[in-house]
């Protein structure tokens, strides 16, 4: 099967993992899809019981300046 380049997708729905490093590793795997005008639209983001998702969306969007 052909790779799929990440530069192809505008929009990704991200629900993945609930800890923080694996928000982090799914963001910064998907960061062409934003850097190409793209959206990427996070789920769970403020769930009581998961603060790792939170923490992980807002460090990721204040380091790379995308405010």
């Amino acid at each position: 099967m052909k790779a799929i380049s990440l530069n192809e997708f505008d929009y990704v729905f991200l629900d993945g993992g609930h800890k923080y490093e694996t928000v982090k590793n799914d963001l910064e795997c998907l960061t062409n899809v934003i850097k190409n005008n793209g959206t990427i639209l996070c789920d769970d983001y403020n769930l009581m019981y998961a603060p790792g998702i939170k923490k992980g969306i807002d460090e990721y969007i204040n380091i790379n300046n995308f405010i």
